[in-house]
């Protein structure tokens, strides 16, 4: 989480005490906290937000005016329906841009890559070599391992699970453990943790999402169950998904 990104994400959020906020404006509003441009932006915002409400709950619309606008709408004549009608148009436009919407939700969300999991993967490549311990076994034996460290549901997809793991962590990030693995023949680290804190959804499951980071990392993502696992590689999405087609030969 950057100041730009928490600031964009502060100027659309109404706070409402009888809503818990998204994952999202929770690490804005925690980023606010530690920042004190960004904190004096929003308790001003705030403070309008306020005014704006008192002002218009305490608009009292006249009797008259009421009225008048009641006996306007009662003398229109019912209309019959035209679909060459212009106002029909925009009424079934507006329907299927609904639907789209609706769509987009339950479909397309699920098929693109959750900011979540590039924001673990930015994270990730922040951290130096100090948390990392030397393991130097293949990365589908490591399961026990990290249970004895205390993350429990780190799983290699079988493809890649030959590939030799120079050394291992558990790191910390927004209060979430990330079981993070460097392989250093192939120029990548993989990435296991809890799909259930950011609400992480890929549809189907155990298919691939990939997402070019910068212009040095790319990313592929899968979640199996509760869990999912990443893998940040160095090169061009071009080449991360040759590696993991090449992996499954």
């Amino acid at each position: 989480m950057n100041l730009h990104k928490a600031r964009r994400i502060l100027i659309c959020y109404v706070a409402d005490p009888n809503v818990t906020p998204s994952p999202a404006v929770q690490k804005a509003l925690k980023f606010a906290t530690d920042s004190d441009s960004l904190r004096s932006e929003y308790e001003a915002q705030l403070e309008i937000d306020k005014r704006v409400h008192t002002t218009i709950k305490g608009l009292r619309i006249p009797d008259n005016v009421l009225s008048s606008l009641s006996n306007r709408v009662a003398a229109i004549p019912p209309r019959r329906f035209n679909p060459r009608d212009p106002a029909m148009v925009a009424v079934l436009i507006g329907f299927l841009l609904f639907v789209t919407v609706l769509t987009w939700n339950f479909l397309g969300r699920p098929a693109a890559f959750p900011i979540d999991a590039i924001e673990i993967a930015e994270e990730v490549l922040t951290f130096d070599e100090r948390p990392f311990e030397a393991v130097n076994q293949p990365a589908g034996s490591l399961e026990d391992w990290f249970i004895l460290k205390g993350f429990d549901g780190f799983d290699v997809p079988p493809t890649l699970e030959k590939y030799k793991a120079e050394d291992a962590a558990i790191l910390k990030i927004d209060n979430q453990s990330v079981a993070a693995i460097t392989v250093p023949e192939q120029n990548a680290q993989f990435i296991s943790f809890n799909s259930h804190p950011n609400e992480i959804n890929i549809f189907p499951e155990a298919s691939w999402r990939y997402v070019q980071l910068d212009t040095e990392n790319a990313l592929a993502l899968r979640r199996d169950a509760d869990m999912c696992f990443m893998v940040i590689r160095r090169g061009s999405l071009a080449e991360l998904k040759r590696f993991l087609e090449k992996a499954t030969d």
